[in-house]
């Protein structure tokens, strides 16, 4: 049976790389479809027209249909990729900005697909992520709607770890739970190696342990600040020399702050914590990823969106089971959860 792929916000440079992405990875197959979605103005229709012209010269062979839907009336999809928001200034890394920029434009897709693709499955990439799952889900079963933030640090996390072994990012496996920003968790008793190499096995060991010497917010603080410094004389070579020299856990938090310094977004990253999310929903075999969900108490009594380990498929997201076997200090996510609710009650 086809499946057929709605990507909102294909006209900017995120929803345009996804696309190309997508058609590379080979999930799609013939028949398959990509729908890029406009916003109904001229502009933005005839942008679109020409990305779809560009993605046919370079994937016609696969046999993909991929059209252009000028507006959300005219969609039929299966899951539907949110890239939309509001143009950013360059640097732009204040959440609540971008909450306040995104917050109309959330609602108004919200409504249009509550009406016309209610039952469809929803990746959210828009940011603050928490927001977008929030306002989507007053309109569409939550259990339909996830943010792929959790999945992108996830990622980020075990490349960074992998990284300071000398391994392969396949090799690791690594959760980040709570918010997508500052509020985010990596779970260090989340890691896990492919390699029984015991040099690499207590390699992690020791990496571990230099991470309980200094509370981790305090190293990424002293990291912060080293890091100014040198983006205030434009030197992000030695910026990201910097974070590549600090613990796994702390460089999480400041690489991306220097990406976004020197080219404001992260298509390529984004790209492939999406396809890890529609590898599993189109699989719906119960493997574990990472999203920002909508949740109602199933953890710890909390009621809104929060990033944890789910299983996707065709019914919608459901907690992995590894998410209650985790030893992950109830007040950690708690303290993480009230930092979302607070961005968020400033950007409604």
């Amino acid at each position: 049976m086809s499946i057929s792929i709605a990507i909102l916000g294909a006209s900017g440079y995120v929803g345009s790389a996804l696309c190309a992405h997508i058609l590379r990875s080979g999930i799609l197959e013939p028949g398959d479809r990509i729908q890029l979605v406009g916003h109904g103005e001229p502009a933005s229709h005839g942008r679109l027209l020409a990305i779809r012209a560009d993605l046919l010269d370079a994937f016609d062979d696969l046999r993909v249909c991929i059209d252009v839907a000028p507006q959300m009336e005219d969609v039929e999809a299966d899951l539907v990729v949110l890239t939309a928001g509001a143009p950013m200034p360059p640097g732009c890394t204040d959440r609540r900005d971008m909450g306040r920029a995104n917050l109309p434009i959330f609602r108004a897709i919200a409504a249009a697909c509550g009406q016309h693709l209610p039952t469809a499955t929803y990746l959210v990439v828009s940011n603050p992520v928490e927001l977008a799952v929030q306002e989507l889900a007053q309109k569409i079963d939550r259990k339909r709607i996830l943010g792929i933030g959790a999945e992108q640090d996830s990622l980020r996390f075990a490349r960074s770890i992998a990284r300071s072994l000398g391994v392969s990012r396949h090799d690791v496996h690594a959760s980040v739970w709570g918010e997508h920003g500052r509020g985010m968790i990596p779970v260090w008793d989340s890691v896990s190696l492919r390699s029984s190499n015991p040099v690499i096995q207590q390699h992690l060991v020791e990496l571990k342990q230099q991470a309980t010497i200094a509370p981790l917010m305090q190293r990424v603080e002293v990291l912060q600040q080293a890091l100014m410094q040198q983006l205030q004389k434009e030197d992000i070579a030695s910026a990201y020399h910097l974070a590549e020299a600090a613990l796994p856990d702390a460089r999480i938090f400041v690489e991306p702050f220097v990406t976004a310094r020197a080219i404001h977004s992260t298509p390529n990253a984004t790209a492939n914590a999406v396809l890890n999310l529609l590898q599993a929903w189109k699989a719906d075999d119960g493997r574990c990823v990472h999203a920002q969900v909508l949740l109602q108490g199933e953890l710890h009594n909390m009621f809104g969106p929060l990033g944890v380990p789910v299983t996707i498929g065709a019914k919608g997201w459901a907690l992995h089971t590894y998410a209650h076997e985790q030893n992950l200090e109830a007040e950690q996510l708690i303290t993480s959860f009230q930092g979302i609710q607070a961005a968020l009650s400033d950007c409604v």
